[in-house]
């Protein structure tokens, strides 16, 4: 997942900084105000000075469990940032339970109270963007475009969701014997919900905000990554009239994550699972849905490629791309990892992309959010050097702009399919340029991989743009732009391994409500046959 569509080049970084704002400092600590309260912050730990992260359970903060606490060490400058609640079985299973309690009332909550109730949320938040911004610093590297495109995102989906919520309709379909059939499409109960953390405000949003526009509850899996960030969910809904127990906020240790996850899969009283991150995540969380019978909805990763065609506008296609491929340090499931360029122009294109990215002068490494993220990147460029491939373009090494947790944004071509590179998703700022010799072959190499999220295809011949479009096996084409987009209105998932569901809109009605069936049979029904059970028999 990825910023939304107000992320375009012509964002200027004056304006980035404008919309931002200043990074205040945090109060740390709780402040009331009449009979609602709005948390600031969070308490201090009795041991140390470090924020201690609470669980958020029925409406309140959890300062103390079962789980015990974690340190949690911010992604550059590996100092310890906080001091983590971690959630135990006991205060699992009270989140389970509170959230079944809650379904209870909150089905029955009409579509505009739970608009009203978005729509506040949305307010407040635009208003303590400085403090999410903050919060999101204390622990880890973020960059100021990746903040500001991030925000924008968020704001274009919960607005979409609090319209989702008067959106939901049933029908009332033709009968051959009569009867009025009410077809109407009801929410599932209490969801888990467990977002990436790479664009930490707009996913973690999108797993609230879509499950309770449409009458769900929410048990959400805090990223561990970005804890601070995480617990300003839980006051700012409460805030907006958010009822206790819809929604709430687990932290879960590394070490028992597995078990707790699974815990909350296999209960009853959970009804299905919404997960974003990687196929590999993906398919251990679906293999648990699958044998406990829960339905999901899926948004992994993939491996997104840009196919330019010979009519091409290389140095639209050249920005384009590169601006997919290295935003937010590639850290993103929708990220351009391949290019598929037509042989016509090939060399012509490699040239082109060569001169776009050393006319930006990137100097050092991009930052990583993911602890061992850098070593991974570099072994993946080394397998595909070791097995042929060569380096087009790397960013100048500059060690007094760079650090241990950043990779400088790299390009890459004739990497043989043998190198793990040409199929893993790096996930990081590395591009990979590959050829075909026609059209059909482009589409081939494009389809060959196992995923299908997302693609862009370059071209001013838009009739053979979108002969293309209609062959790819990819849940979103975008003809003339980045792979990176998504907005309310606009369903978003993917095909193959990349997942299945969709959010936003309808998709996102389809993905979180179940329909049924109300049958009234005309004249009150007539009495059956019991005499001619055994007839024949």
């Amino acid at each position: 997942m990825g910023p939304g569509q107000d992320i375009q080049l012509s964002h200027a970084f004056d304006a980035t900084m404008r919309s931002i704002g200043p990074r205040p400092r945090l109060p740390w600590h709780v402040q009331h105000s009449g009979p609602s309260h709005t948390f600031r912050w969070l308490s201090t730990s009795s041991t140390s000075d470090r924020p201690l992260v609470p669980l958020w359970i029925s409406g309140e903060a959890v300062t103390s469990s079962s789980g015990g606490t974690t340190s949690v060490r911010h992604s550059k400058t590996r100092r310890e940032s906080c001091e983590v609640v971690l959630a135990g079985k006991e205060e699992t299973t009270r989140a389970i339970r509170e959230s079944r309690r809650a379904f209870v009332s909150w089905r029955d909550v009409s579509g505009w109270e739970r608009k009203a109730i978005l729509s506040k949320a949305l307010i407040l938040l635009r208003d303590r963007f400085p403090e999410f911004t903050t919060a999101l610093r204390a622990d880890a590297a973020w960059s100021d475009l990746l903040i500001h495109a991030d925000q924008s995102s968020a704001v274009n989906i919960t607005d979409g969701a609090a319209q989702t919520a008067i959106s939901i309709e049933g029908t009332i379909p033709q009968t051959i014997d009569g009867s009025l059939t009410m077809v109407t499409r009801e929410p599932y109960g209490p969801v888990l919900s467990v977002p990436a953390f790479n664009y930490p405000l707009t996913l973690a949003l999108r797993s609230i905000v879509y499950p309770l526009a449409c009458g769900n509850t929410v048990i959400l899996k805090s990223s561990p990554l970005t804890p601070q960030f995480s617990h300003l969910f839980g006051p700012l809904f409460a805030e907006a009239g958010l009822p206790p127990g819809v929604l709430q906020i687990l932290n879960l240790s590394e070490e028992d994550v597995a078990e707790r996850v699974e815990q909350i899969i296999s209960d009853d009283d959970v009804r299905m699972v919404n997960f974003t991150g990687s196929v590999k995540l993906g398919r251990i969380l679906a293999e648990k849905c699958g044998k406990y019978l829960k339905p999901s909805v899926m948004e992994l990763g993939g491996k997104a490629p840009a196919i330019v065609l010979p009519s091409a506008d290389l140095e639209l296609a050249a920005n384009n791309i590169l601006f997919g491929a290295f935003v937010n340090s590639g850290q993103v499931c929708m990220s351009t990892e391949r290019v598929i360029v037509h042989d016509d122009i090939a060399e012509q294109f490699e040239r082109v992309l060569r001169e776009t990215a050393e006319q930006v002068k990137w100097s050092g490494g991009m930052e990583f959010v993911r602890p061992g993220a850098v070593d991974g990147a570099q072994a993946l460029i080394d397998d595909a050097l070791k097995e042929g491939a060569r380096i087009i373009y790397s960013a100048s090494s500059d060690s007094s702009s760079s650090s241990s947790s950043a990779f400088a944004p790299t390009i890459l071509a004739s990497v043989p399919p043998s190198a793990a590179l040409s199929t893993t998703e790096s996930f990081s700022p590395i591009l990979i340029l590959q050829t075909a010799s026609s059209i059909s072959s482009l589409i081939d190499l494009a389809n060959s991989h196992d995923t299908g999220l997302t693609s862009s295809i370059f071209s001013q011949d838009l009739s053979q743009a979108l002969e293309v479009a209609k062959r790819l096996e990819i849940g979103a084409v975008h003809i003339n732009g980045m792979t990176i987009h998504d907005q309310h209105g606009l369903p978003h998932g993917g095909w193959k391994a990349s997942g299945w569901g969709r959010f936003n809109g309808q998709g996102a009605i389809e993905s979180f409500t179940q329909t049924k069936n109300v049958r009234i049979i005309k004249g009150g029904g007539g009495k059956l046959p019991l005499e001619m059970l055994y007839g024949g028999l």
